[in-house]
């Protein structure tokens, strides 16, 4: 089968201090004011072997029926033959996602359970993750334009690579 390989995956970002280490000068003892705002938001990625990326932000968590709709538009974008690699979130394991297998131009792999270091998609996460880490975003506005500011500049990870 001559297709292209889309690598799928989800991650969550919320309007709240990610904190990660950083220095402090000696006898002082860092606060950060929260906001006590929940507004979060949910992204699905792609990543082919060419290079080309794609991502879907989403106001809600991500369901079955946002996957099979990211899914349906990668085929409309390539008009070709695909193999999307998944992991095992249970959106992607639900029969209206798991229905779209019958197309012809379209082929699933699932990988195998707790394998993150299998998906090249990860690998754009913890770009975005240390992009946003340490910054207070006062409003999902400001953390969306952040967000969408650092996958602008994402370095791709080579998806042959990972198999």
């Amino acid at each position: 089968m001559d297709a292209t390989v889309v690598c799928i995956d989800q991650t969550k970002k919320s309007v709240q201090v990610e904190p990660r280490a950083a220095w402090f000068p000696r006898g002082t003892r860092p606060s950060v004011e929260l906001s006590g705002q929940l507004d979060w938001t949910c992204l699905l990625g792609a990543i082919t072997e060419d290079g080309d990326c794609f991502f879907s932000r989403f106001t809600e968590y991500v369901t079955a029926d946002h996957a099979k709709h990211f899914i349906l538009a990668l085929c409309e974008e390539f008009e070709e033959d695909l193999i999307v690699v998944l992991d095992g979130a249970p959106y992607f394991q639900a029969s209206d996602v798991t229905d779209l297998a019958a197309r012809d131009d379209l082929a699933f792999v699932t990988l195998p359970a707790y394998s993150p270091e299998l998906n090249p998609v990860e690998e754009c996460w913890r770009q975005l993750q240390n992009a946003l880490s340490n910054w207070f975003f006062d409003s999902l506005e400001q953390l969306t334009t952040a967000i969408d500011t650092a996958l602008d500049q994402l370095s791709l990870p080579k998806v042959s690579n990972y198999f």
